[in-house]
């Protein structure tokens, strides 16, 4: 038996859910209790089903899974723990695996060891070469400790040309292999290769896993340029992929059930060895969805904390959308807030941007006083209520055509808000601060239109209801499963398809394709893992993977996917399995529902549920 399906049916979620603090009382066939995920000290919200082996928040959360979402949630653990810690409690054995698909050649292993290799040889030329004494100094007045340093293994290239290219050919590595990884570069005229760092301060960047895959290097040159240089694009290195320090970060950004976002290298640190854990660096680029998509892992509340001069100043959100495409390819655009808005929507995250005060930033504000970080932070706004109060701070009132440009920058943002409650609100506020009817705003012509079609009929096709309540319950979850498992396989072999079928979803007011909506826990993960390595299959992506996922994997990937006759009618079928499934899944959620209100003992919950339960 798998080993996690082994775990489940060892345990009994009410045991778990009764052992974390929660005082259970039988309410029918189910169980109800305050969650232990909100502040509710009256209504019983929280609810587990025995016979499902589920749980459901009905009050503010509005969640629910299985017991490894439930301890994974509540304990802050990631599938590994979480694995770890039942298949202890239950006595299950878990044996590592590797799947019989993809390259066992070792060559990756091997320029990871080279890049973990020089980091190491950095770190100890900061600590102990004599020409590191800048290096050393500098370092001292950041107030940086020798822990921290030691912590985030701090790093120093020696002022020469091929110093580092010399101590790894010495240590039998390649020329090659140190072009590969980023340590060297090459002269495009005559294809001498040198060093790439050189007289800097080294700063090591970490994948979410804790191994290193690049740098990050400060020069100590007043006068060099440029002041960061990061290692370039390499099959280790994609920093539209990675978020630095978030791999020592996400267990304390699931404590505090928030991310702040900030710019710097040196933010990051600093704000760590001052006890503030839950900051990550968006490593110099526009925050792009495959990072948030990272954190929406362990949070739904990003702030992200700009420099007043770098995000504040009107030219970074003149255009918006124009901005993008008519910059010069070398200027990246750290602030992108249409691009936020859309992908808050597609995430269902809460987006919130907070400016620091003139001529700080995240570093020298908790350096100078730590207190005032955390009051900061609390004025974060969310994005379109920043940019309307960035693009009318001075404005002139008398001014008819500043109000209409400003009004036309800004309905992009409020058009790409998901929430129809939200833009309303947007609409209203934007007229109140330009002393125009919000009607009238509306009707400011724009190139794009917000289309939103009714969603499709999901298929009118249900099965005959079994003649027992067990065995239609068995059917039915073995049938969301197998649309599920066969879905993820399609998606497996071609990623591009899950791009496609998001688009037909959103097209027709339906969100995209989210870890949540697989019933299966290694779904989920092998399909999060999915969203930020598109190449999990095809490339070396499924070597990040959970051992304890790989026997899951290999069983996807055993059958081909089915055949269409076409591209467009794969699509569509795909969508369509989606709808059924979440249908299906609503229909349960109903049903527990039902069973619910025919308790007395739960009739108070209905006044306080939300108005949209989020499946």
């Amino acid at each position: 038996m798998d080993p996690i399906e082994e775990i489940k049916s060892r345990l009994d979620i009410v045991d778990i859910v009764s052992e974390s603090g929660v005082q259970l009382r039988r309410s029918g066939r189910s169980y109800t209790g305050l969650c232990p995920f909100h502040s509710n000290t009256r209504t019983p919200s929280f609810v587990v089903f025995p016979e499902t082996q589920g749980w459901h928040c009905f009050g503010a959360c509005a969640e629910g899974g299985d017991v490894f979402s439930f301890v994974m949630k509540k304990y802050g653990w990631d599938f590994r723990e979480a694995l770890e810690q039942l298949a202890k409690r239950t006595g299950v054995q878990l044996e590592e695996r590797k799947p019989s698909f993809g390259s066992q050649d070792g060559a990756e292993s091997h320029l990871h060891d080279l890049i973990e290799a020089a980091a190491d040889y950095f770190h100890q030329l900061f600590l102990h070469a004599p020409q590191a004494e800048p290096a050393r100094q500098y370092v001292a007045k950041r107030g940086l400790t020798d822990t921290t340093i030691g912590e985030f293994q701090i790093g120093f290239a020696l002022e020469a040309w091929d110093a580092c290219r010399t101590h790894f050919m010495n240590q039998g590595y390649k020329e090659q292999e140190m072009l590969d990884v980023g340590l060297l570069t090459e002269n495009p005229e005559n294809f001498r290769r040198y060093d790439r760092f050189r007289n800097r301060l080294i700063i090591p960047i970490r994948d979410g896993n804790g191994r290193v895959v690049g740098f990050g290097a400060r020069t100590l040159d007043p006068d060099g340029l440029p002041k960061y240089l990061n290692s370039p694009q390499t099959h280790l290195f994609d920093k539209s992929h990675l978020l630095y320090g978030f791999d020592m970060a996400k267990r304390h950004i699931r404590e505090a059930r928030q991310v702040v976002i900030v710019e710097g290298y040196m933010d990051v640190i600093q704000a760590w060895q001052a006890g503030f854990r839950n900051v990550v660096a968006q490593m110099g680029t526009a925050l792009t969805e495959e990072q948030l998509h990272l954190l929406k892992r362990v949070t739904k509340r990003f702030v992200i904390a700009l420099d007043a001069d770098a995000a504040g100043a009107k030219a970074t959100l003149r255009g918006l959308e124009v901005a993008r495409q008519t910059l010069d390819r070398e200027v990246e655009v750290l602030f992108d807030p249409r691009g936020l808005t859309r992908h808050e929507g597609r995430l269902q995250a809460d987006i919130r941007i907070v400016t620091l005060p003139p001529g700080d930033d995240p570093d020298s504000i908790i350096r100078r006083t730590p207190e005032l970080w955390p009051r900061i932070l609390e004025r974060a706004k969310p994005v379109v209520e920043y940019v309307v109060g960035v693009l009318t701070a001075d404005l002139d009132l008398s001014d008819i055509r500043a109000k209409e440009e400003i009004a036309k920058q800004i309905r992009p943002l409020i058009e790409d808000v998901a929430s129809v409650v939200e833009r309303d609100h947007y609409w209203q506020m934007l007229g109140r601060v330009l002393g125009v009817d919000d009607k009238l705003l509306r009707q400011i012509p724009s190139a794009e239109s917000r289309r939103t079609p009714p969603p499709p009929t999901p298929s009118a096709q249900q099965a005959p209801p079994p003649k027992t309540k067990s065995a239609l319950l068995r059917n039915k979850q073995q049938a969301m499963r197998g649309k599920q498992s066969h879905f993820l396989t399609h998606c497996l072999f071609t990623p591009a398809l899950l791009g496609q079928v998001d688009a037909l979803l959103e097209a027709h007011g339906e969100p995209p394709v989210a870890a949540r909506d697989f019933a299966n826990v290694e779904e989920q993960v092998i399909f999060a893992a999915l969203r930020q390595q598109p190449d999990l299959v095809q490339g070396n992506g499924w070597r990040t993977l959970d051992g304890s996922l790989h026997q899951r994997l290999e069983g996807l990937l055993s059958q081909p996917p089915t055949a269409e006759p076409s591209q467009i009618k794969l699509i569509e079928a795909l969508v369509l399995s989606v709808l059924d499934w979440r249908a299906e899944k609503l229909k349960q959620f109903n049903k527990e529902l039902g069973q619910l209100l025919r308790s007395r003992a739960t009739l108070n919950l209905l006044p306080n549920m939300p108005s949209k339960m989020r499946l």
